[in-house]
């Protein structure tokens, strides 16, 4: 099977990506079989508890990976503050290396946020 250009698969991608993680260490790290994540970007679409799994391992809600697996409907009435949509609309024009850069960057602020807010 060849690579499928999915928001999920996407979504993977970079996450392992950024996090500097094969897929298959990603995969053990969720709980999951060696190759799940390496069948999903081949096009399988994950059930709900492989969903939930790699929401939990990624530390995103489980509604945002059922979404993009397909398994409920897309969010309706979601806005972003303008200030986030003109932030991506500067990483899109980067090349990959350094989008890749800018998210690792982005996350170290955001857990450096969260770990204070967490202290505090």
């Amino acid at each position: 099977m060849s690579q499928q250009n999915t928001e999920l698969s996407r979504w993977l991608i970079e996450a392992c990506e950024t996090r500097d993680l094969s897929w298959a260490e990603a995969s053990r790290r969720a709980g999951l079989a060696q190759g799940a994540i390496s069948a999903i970007v081949r096009g399988m679409t994950p059930g709900l508890e492989i969903c939930k799994a790699l929401a939990g391992y990624f530390g995103v809600p489980a509604e945002d990976v059922l979404r993009m697996a397909g398994h409920l409907a897309p969010a309706r009435g979601e806005t972003w503050p303008p200030e986030l949509v003109a932030l991506v609309r500067e990483v899109e024009r980067l090349p990959p290396p350094l989008q890749r850069a800018a998210i690792k960057a982005w996350r170290a602020v955001l857990e450096g946020i969260t770990s204070a807010r967490d202290l505090g």
